[in-house]
């Protein structure tokens, strides 16, 4: 039997103002198609997760964080993808902007966005709706 396999990921959380950003998947995505999620991605090999998170937000909203303010840990998840033992660990950490970026450009494989309140979030339709460590239990944390 081979060695699991790890993989490390950041969700960020980006809260302004009482309010919480959000993207939306783009509808033809293969995996959560048209789920609206927080920022996040996995760290690559040889990478910072300090690094990871500024890379990730800035691939996902080009919102460019060196000058906004430091990542706070919220919380650690982790689970087991398949039968092939790929372990996941998430690290979630959230950042306090003090003002709205004036332009987000989303990646690709994301459709929309929005600031909402964490009672707005409640109402969308997000990934792990139900779950502690879906997303709208990610804003409970911060």
């Amino acid at each position: 039997m081979s060695d699991p396999i790890h993989i490390v990921s950041v969700i960020i959380i980006l809260k302004c103002r009482g309010c919480y950003l959000l993207v939306q998947r783009s509808k033809n995505d293969s995996i959560f198609p048209g789920k609206w999620q927080n920022l996040g991605g996995k760290v690559e090999v040889g990478e910072r997760v300090e690094e990871a998170i500024i890379r990730e937000v800035y691939e996902e909203s080009g919102i460019k964080l060196e000058k906004r303010g430091k990542p706070i840990f919220v919380q650690s998840y982790s689970w087991v993808k398949d039968e092939k033992s790929t372990r996941r660990l998430g690290l979630i950490f959230m950042i306090k902007l003090k003002y709205k970026p004036k332009r987000i450009t989303l990646s690709k494989e994301l459709e929309n966005f929005g600031w909402f309140t964490y009672e707005e979030a409640k109402k969308l339709d997000t990934i792990g709706q139900k779950s502690e460590t879906g997303t709208v239990g990610q804003l409970r944390l911060a």
